[in-house]
């Protein structure tokens, strides 16, 4: 009788730092300028088991969510995209991610009701539709592109 076992295997820091570089590499070659959102990954996960005093709530919904942040390894990513956008004499501006993923690309409304779904965007205001990450990287481009031009002009 055999048996066959099914295996999750979760990357290794090596393996994440490499493919961070050859992302980072790739922007950096193509775009001048890269915005990105000025995410707090330490505050996005940080535990939910909280005190003896307050225990935490949901702290089992919220370990795998904090696994998947840190095995994707944003921040390793971020920071080997910033040492070669120096390097390179690219500019990086990082972005307030509030409202990003909420405000329309075409007309500027703002509103809650405008994120359908994770992946589906809706203007309830011009009738707008696409990818809600579509949607959120122009307003993420457009921001950093705005803090751009008012460094420049200061």
């Amino acid at each position: 009788m055999r048996r066959s076992f099914t295996f999750v295997l979760r990357p290794t820091a090596r393996q994440v730092a490499a493919l961070a570089a050859k992302a980072a590499l790739a922007l950096v070659r193509a775009y001048d300028v890269i915005a990105h959102e000025d995410l707090r990954i330490t505050n996005m996960t940080r535990s939910a088991s909280g005190t003896v005093e307050q225990p935490g709530r949901n702290v089992a919904q919220k370990s795998g969510p904090n696994r998947s942040i840190l095995d994707a390894g944003w921040g390793v990513f971020l920071t080997i995209l910033s040492h070669k956008a120096e390097s390179a004499g690219r500019k990086l501006i990082a972005v307030n991610p509030a409202g990003t993923s909420r405000t329309c690309a075409r007309c500027g409304h703002c509103a809650k009701d405008d994120r359908l779904t994770q992946a589906a965007f809706a203007c309830t205001a011009c009738g707008h539709a696409a990818h809600a990450d579509v949607n959120a990287a122009i307003n993420i481009l457009r921001a950093g592109l705005a803090l751009r031009q008012a460094a420049q002009a200061a």
